[in-house]
């Protein structure tokens, strides 16, 4: 029998987080009739979430697969890149060890997917599960968590709009995927806190990669997330740090959001970038500097379009995520 949803989690360092996701998991309803699977891209966890995964998988429902695979690659991308290349089925919802499913997400990603053919990817709300006091302008910052509620209604994403879904819970199209998203990118994404190269930003890559060939992308309010945010990211110097990070994602984007015979051209396009992007920080500073210190939306703003200006000058150039060897599963299928 065919697998006709794949449920990818990324995971590093999971041991505590990842029982929550497979809880939920496991909790699943209105799937019958769906072949789906359970593929665990491990990223290089030093603790013991090997064995967190191999204890659940003992009492996993037989019919459904659960497979655990490590990705020795560091980076948000490699895991990403190993679980389209592994997956079974055509559709793959990705989540992250802190990505909480509603008790309906796998029933209503699927058949969204059933019913829009010529979607290459979908996503749907997020919701923030704090475990800390937020900052008095949360509201207005969340968007740097991937936290985004995008209303009730289904709607069509468009390349003039500019905006695609927020990355949690997001399901892509193996078939889009492989057609649109090019083996070289430059988004890679780690969790070293000192090496963090515009990490949470791969997934908008790809999905503008997939947006501006042609495939649909879509809202679909029923993929429910909650995201589950810890104390440490409500922090103002964590929040800064992302507000940059997002930023320095915008070259990247840019040309991911071009047509492919476009790119090439990219190189005569940035200096009208740089005169634009550095109007506004210029701007923003001599509007708002004197309220930096207080004020955590404004300062957030700075950094992004600081980190906007700076993008042409230190986006990475591209990576290859092409399978350079066959890596086989160093934990094989746990059960």
């Amino acid at each position: 029998m065919g697998i006709d949803f794949t449920v990818a989690i990324r995971v590093y360092n999971s041991a505590q987080r990842l029982p929550g996701v497979l809880d939920r998991l496991l909790q699943q309803i209105d799937t019958e009739g769906i072949a789906w699977e359970v593929l665990i891209i491990d990223n290089n966890s030093q603790d013991n979430t090997p064995q967190i995964a191999a204890d659940y998988a003992k009492r996993w429902q037989p019919s459904i697969p659960f497979r655990y695979i490590i990705e020795p690659r560091q980076g948000r991308s490699f895991a990403r890149e190993r679980a389209i290349r592994e997956a079974a089925s055509d559709l793959v919802g990705f989540l992250d060890d802190d990505n909480l499913p509603s008790e309906t997400w796998v029933a209503a990603a699927f058949r969204f997917g059933q019913a829009h053919p010529h979607a290459g990817a979908y996503g749907g709300n997020v919701y923030p599960l704090l475990e800390g006091e937020p900052p008095a302008d949360f509201d207005q910052v969340k968007h740097l968590l991937a936290i985004s509620d995008r209303g009730p209604n289904p709607y069509l994403y468009t390349r003039a709009a500019g905006q695609v879904p927020i990355g949690p819970g997001c399901v892509f199209r193996k078939r889009a995927w492989q057609a649109a998203v090019p083996t070289h990118r430059r988004l890679q994404g780690v969790d070293d806190p000192r090496k963090v190269r515009v990490s949470g930003a791969e997934d908008v890559e790809a999905l503008y990669y997939i947006l501006s060939s042609g495939w649909e992308i879509w809202h679909n309010p029923e993929i429910e997330i909650w995201h589950q945010i810890p104390p440490r990211r409500l922090e103002r110097d964590y929040l800064l740090r992302m507000a940059r990070n997002s930023g320095l994602a915008a070259h990247a984007w840019r040309i991911a959001k071009l047509k492919p015979w476009q790119r090439p051209f990219m190189p005569l396009l940035v200096p009208f970038y740089l005169l634009l992007s550095g109007s506004r920080v210029g701007l923003l500073y001599l509007k708002h500097r004197q309220n930096f210190a207080t004020n955590l939306a404004v300062a957030c703003l700075f950094e992004s379009r600081m980190g906007n200006f700076l993008s042409p000058f230190l986006t990475p150039p591209p990576i290859s995520y092409e399978e350079t060897a066959p890596f086989e599963p160093i934990v094989a299928p746990v059960r």
